[in-house]
């Protein structure tokens, strides 16, 4: 028993304290709530990982009598591990895992060896659980010796730990994440089992930060020990000195030094540590990587990343400054959101300079332009910086094969589907066409000129589809010089004056600390993305994406219903699709809206015309980027007939009907003069009800939204003057719009719950309904089968 009890007080000194007489003095700020550290092993191990990726934490204490104590934790990600050494011989090894988030579970198991006067071994275990809903209080518990092992002649009793933590600046919502973190207090009671209440014994303890990184702890014990302490936090560790009194008269004192992944608030930082980040571009971006089908479109790469890492960049006190290494970039509206985050670098004094290795297309001219310098190497090329649109007509090639396109739609301006059916562009196509090839030329050089301060006379030539090579766009101050990537990244070292070869760290590879107990999630976003088709969302191999009404409105139900979400964002990237899907899912948001009182915003991406505009209109607010093709208020149907196909190869048919219009709806059938006029008439039916419901969800007088329909699709400027969107902005403007409307505080940290496309199974993506939309995709068509609100693809090719 005599050696039981020391190689319980080695536990206990470097985890929580399990009853009166085995109080730690070494870690004198631990908490079953609060304690999330590598201690959170021997403290409470659901608490594992839930601060630092990984951690190495070492510590040492000196006792009464001159006893000394050792111990070495370690985290990685979920997993703990810990070795404890006492100079009599005992020894502890342990190890742990957590699972869960804002409800986290723990278990933890450690073998006990006692060396002296013979060797002893045991297995011990502790569990626990650990509540981080809410940025200003937690709570935990943990339960140490669960099976009552035996240990030195002596039963450990099953012990109970309670805790909760509190910080209590952090109720001001706009303070949660900032000065809120200064101040935590804990409070934990602890209870060996078989023993009344009377005889639990209670800790409490304070840790404030008067500065940042400087931490001043204190713990008192109702058993007359008080704890002081003193942490000082670098960037990527910290050291401890501790010291107990005991009525009065010193106890111990101890030391601890911890080195981990996760970077702090750090109390200085060291020349040596500063920056700069390197941030690596490419690609079409989108929201989401939608999985572009083999016959389809989609695809991508997500521009959330990016977003991430400059603004991580922005507000990091050690980057002082961002590397852009652009290839390739496309996709203007998330392109357009994406702008604003360099300027904003660069008005903090974080100079941004853009490289281009290989050459550059619009996009990376389009956001190099808002850096501070712009370098291309010597090995760069610049072709085909102009814009173009192709129009293709398969009318008399499919008559030749026997094949012809029935056809039917309201507006003029209606193009989807019309190259299958005529064999020019008609006026109205044209009208649109070159308004929208007149309005991207002009966003583009408005961005450039503005941002590289050079007039549109030195920009315009380059942009007359030639090949240029670098030294040709810096005689035109599109770029500042030509050099290799380490003459680009030295100028970034004199402009941050950090010398030729600045320190570069990938943000992505870096994460922060998660100080935060919790980050309420107040806003939801549902990403609806893809083809409208009726039924459920999938995203297979070969037919690419599809929005489905019943996936989008079940996410929409659990966005609004999901508790603590003030608002709620639609995220909107669509050409259309079904007509009967666009209205279930127009239905679905005023219904809810209803129903919960919460606030709905629209966020157009690139497209969000006709079915996605539908879906968009009883939204309480619309936001659209200037890139943005929207509107296209209109209704189509479309049937390929191959009955001249069946004449050529011999077929002969015979129908047999119950109903007059029946041969109508028949692939291997032309339409005749009635089934064309009952088409039209269906087809003014749904259009008048697309209209009606923009009308109402706008508040448009009816020669208003008849005169913006006719199918014609429109970029967010025109829309916003028609007043079929209410704002331009990104994303970002949207959220904005969402605080307001939820009564979210402005400067209140939050996260979002996200309801992206629905994957699907491997089997699922690559068989799926493969050879009907096979057939159809081959053609350009969504589906064969009902009447389309959808725009013509050619919007998204003038990105």
């Amino acid at each position: 028993m005599k050696r039981a009890l020391p190689a319980a007080a080695l536990a206990l000194l470097l985890c929580a304290p399990l009853a009166h007489a085995q109080s730690n003095a070494l870690l004198h700020d631990e908490s079953a709530a609060a304690t999330d550290d590598a201690r959170a092993l021997l403290v409470n191990p659901a608490a594992i990982g839930a601060r630092y990726p990984s951690e190495l934490w070492l510590g040492w204490a000196g006792r009464e009598q001159h006893a000394q104590f050792a111990g070495g934790l370690a985290s990685w990600r979920r997993l703990g591990f810990s070795m404890t050494r006492e100079d009599a011989g005992e020894r502890r090894y342990g190890a742990g895992f957590s699972m869960g988030d804002a409800v986290r579970l723990g278990w933890a198991n450690e073998l006990l060896v006692a060396g002296r006067p013979r060797e002893q071994r045991a297995l011990d275990a502790r569990a626990g659980l650990l509540l981080r809903t809410s940025p200003w209080w937690t709570a935990g518990a943990s339960v140490a010796h669960v099976f009552e092992p035996s240990f030195g002649g002596a039963r450990l009793p099953r012990t109970y730990t309670m805790g909760l933590g509190l910080r209590p600046l952090a109720l001001a919502r706009e303070q949660a994440h900032t000065s809120g973190l200064r101040l935590t207090l804990t409070g934990d009671v602890v209870l060996q089992e078989r023993e009344s209440f009377d005889r639990a014994h209670v800790r409490v303890g304070a840790t404030l930060e008067p500065l940042r990184g400087l931490l001043v702890q204190g713990t008192v014990a109702d058993h007359g020990a008080l704890t002081l302490g003193v942490t000082l936090r670098g960037t990527r560790g910290y050291a401890t000195t501790v010291r107990t009194e005991r009525d009065g008269v010193p106890a111990r004192e101890g030391f601890v030094t911890s080195s981990h992944s996760g970077e702090d608030r750090a109390f200085t930082r060291p020349r040596n540590e500063r920056r700069v980040a390197v941030v690596r571009m490419g690609g079409v971006l989108v929201d989401e990587s939608l999985g572009g089908g083999a016959l389809g479109g989609g695809g991508g790469v997500p521009s959330g990343p990016l977003h991430a890492q400059l603004e991580r960049a922005l507000h990091d006190p050690l980057t002082q400054g961002v590397f852009l290494e652009l290839s390739g970039l496309g996709g203007m509206a998330q392109l357009e959101e994406l702008r604003p985050r360099i300027q904003r670098l660069t008005a903090a004094g974080k100079p941004v300079v853009a490289y281009m290795q290989y050459g550059g297309t619009r996009g990376d001219l389009y956001l190099a332009s808002a850096a501070t310098r712009v370098v291309a190497s010597p090995a760069a090329s610049f072709l085909g910086l102009g814009l173009r649109a192709e129009r293709r007509y398969y009318r008399a090639a499919l008559e030749r094969m026997g094949v012809r396109m029935d056809r039917s739609s309201i507006g003029d301006f209606k193009s989807a589907y019309r190259n299958f059916s005529v064999d020019s562009t008609p006026p109205a196509d044209t009208v649109v066409i070159q308004r929208m090839l007149t309005q991207r030329q002009q966003l583009f050089v408005d961005a450039i000129t503005n941002g590289r301060r050079i007039t549109s006379e030195r920009l315009l030539p380059v942009l007359d589809g030639r090949e240029y090579d670098a030294r040709g766009l810096m005689r035109a101050g599109v770029i500042d010089s030509v050099g290799w990537r380490e003459d680009a990244m030295a100028q970034l070292g004199a402009l941050t004056g950090l010398g030729k070869k600045p320190r570069t760290v990938n943000l992505r590879r870096t994460p922060l600390a998660n100080e935060r107990w919790a980050t309420p999630e107040r806003i939801a976003i549902v990403y609806a993305g893809g083809a409208i088709v009726d039924g459920r969302s999938s995203n297979d191999l070969l037919e690419g994406a599809t929005l489905g009404d019943q996936t989008f409105a079940a996410q929409l139900e659990r966005a609004m219903r999901t508790p603590g979400v003030e608002a709620v964002i639609l995220r909107v990237d669509s050409p259309g699709g079904s007509s009967s899907a666009s209205f279930l899912m127009d239905h679905a948001v005023e219904r809810l809206k209803k129903e919960t009182g919460k606030p709905v915003v629209v966020s157009m991406a690139s497209v969000a015309a006709s079915g996605g505009y539908f879906l968009s209109a009883h939204a309480d607010k619309i936001v659209a980027n200037k890139h943005t093709v929207t509107g296209s208020i209109g209704v189509l149907f479309v049937k390929p007939s191959f009955e001249g196909v069946y004449e050529k190869l011999g077929v002969r048919q015979e129908d047999f009907d119950r109903g007059a219009y029946m041969r109508g709806l028949s692939p291997a059938r032309r339409w005749r003069p009635q089934d064309q006029a009952a088409a039209d008439s269906a087809i003014k039916r749904t259009y008048r009800t697309f209209v009606e419901r923009v009308m109402d969800g706008r508040r448009l007088q009816t020669f208003e939204a008849y005169g913006y329909a006719q199918g014609r699709p429109w970029m967010g400027e025109d829309a916003a003057e028609r007043r079929l969107v209410d704002g331009i902005g990104g994303l970002e403007s949207a959220i904005d719009e969402a605080r307001r409307l939820g009564g979210i505080p402005k400067g209140e940290k939050i996260a979002f719950v996200e309801f992206k496309h629905p994957q699907g199974g491997l089997l699922d993506r690559v068989i799926g309904s493969w050879l009907r939309e096979r057939v159809g995709e081959q053609l350009r068509l969504s589906t064969l089968d009902g009447m389309q609100a959808r725009t013509d693809d050619w919007v998204r090719e003038l990105d």
